[in-house]
């Protein structure tokens, strides 16, 4: 029960955060749209070269795998970046500041080539998982349950690298005890954001259901909302893991 609290608590407390750092919705704006032109530069030269990405991994294997890579590198990179944005915000904030975009992206920039290396361990493991999965049920079980023991381990890596300004692998040596400390609170934020996104996009996935799919300007309110929604809950969830760190650290000197 105290779990449940505490982390309801976090979740509140994320929300007036954003509330009053409304601001902070920019950084996965950006992060959303410079994520799509990477993915478009990507995927427009193979589109265009008349061939498709199974083709290409038989062709030529080894270019296909530095390609996905430089894929994945290019992707986490980003995304890391503009989370820490949002997590320097948030300590700014949680401290009795007021932070600007500009301190975020101050913040990020200090520390962009802990960012950069992570973002390299990050693609490596995606890309791993990614040539593990398999066609069987079990297997792809099996990689499923690797990648969520991944993302818990590392849920306060980014957190590290941008407030306590260390190296992604010794943020990583506190993994296992981050782990075993604080699943609980992970997996209840996570159901929590999830619910509050699906009762979100409900309004607009009923209107779309109730016009049939055949109103146009109902499909694009439904796609816009659903984006919308997707970005208010990303940048929350960057609030709730820098709230959430901060709070454990805290414990942790007490």
């Amino acid at each position: 029960m105290n779990v449940f609290s505490q982390t309801f608590d976090a979740v509140q407390k994320s929300w007036k955060i954003l509330m009053a750092d409304k601001e902070l919705l920019l950084f996965p704006v950006l992060s959303g749209i410079l994520c799509l032109l990477v993915s478009a530069s990507f995927y427009f030269p193979v589109s265009a070269s008349g061939g498709d990405v199974n083709e290409l991994y038989i062709q030529n294997r080894a270019g296909f795998i530095v390609l996905a890579f430089l894929f994945y590198f290019f992707n986490y990179f980003l995304i890391t970046f503009f989370n820490c944005a949002v997590i320097a915000c948030t300590e700014i904030r949680l401290a009795g500041g007021d932070p600007t975009v500009s301190d975020g992206f101050k913040a990020s920039w200090a520390v962009v080539t802990y960012i950069a290396a992570w973002a390299m361990v990050e693609a490596t493991v995606g890309l791993a998982l990614k040539m593990l999965q398999g066609r069987g049920g079990r297997r792809n079980f099996l990689t499923g349950s690797l990648g969520t023991l991944w993302t818990m381990a590392s849920f306060f890596v980014a957190p590290r690298l941008v407030i306590d300004r260390v190296d992604p692998f010794t943020a990583l040596k506190s993994a296992w005890s981050d782990v075993k400390g604080n699943w609980g609170h992970q997996l209840i934020g996570g159901v929590s954001f999830g619910l509050l996104g699906f009762l979100a996009s409900l309004p607009a996935v009923v209107l779309l259901f109730a016009s049939g799919f055949s109103n146009l300007a109902a499909v694009v309110f439904t796609l816009v909302w659903i984006l919308l929604v997707s970005l208010l809950i990303s940048t929350l969830k960057s609030i709730f893991q820098a709230s959430l760190y901060l709070s454990m650290r805290d414990d942790s000197v007490r």
